[in-house]
């Protein structure tokens, strides 16, 4: 069997966002994370209301080597990178759907 590794880069190019980050929301998490889960709970929640897919939220476990992301993670977990905005522990609804309203008034979520 071949792969192809032209058509896998071009993949993953496809994949950015026009900032050249890898996804609009990075969730940092590990597998010791014990809030993780609820805050990616909240996470899909928040997007359900703006009415976008879950694929939207790329997780990113910190303890790999190579995750993806050119981004570097923020020190604490949970925590979530929404366009600009860096939000640690479990985020509150009102300011997570902030973050995500001004994603989409920024036009992050376009395809």
């Amino acid at each position: 069997m071949m792969i192809r590794t032209e058509s896998i880069s071009t993949y993953a190019e496809q994949k950015k966002c026009d900032c050249g980050r890898c996804s609009c929301i990075i969730l940092y998490s590990s597998e010791h994370c014990i809030l993780c889960d609820a805050a990616l709970e909240i996470m899909y929640s928040v997007i359900s209301d703006f009415g976008l897919s879950t694929n939207v939220i790329r997780k990113i476990d910190v303890t790999a080597e190579y995750d993806g992301c050119t981004v570097p993670p923020p020190v604490s977990l949970p925590a979530m990178r929404i366009c600009q905005e860096v939000l640690t522990g479990i985020p509150d609804m009102d300011v997570a759907r902030g973050a995500v309203m001004h994603a989409v008034l920024k036009g992050c979520f376009s395809e």
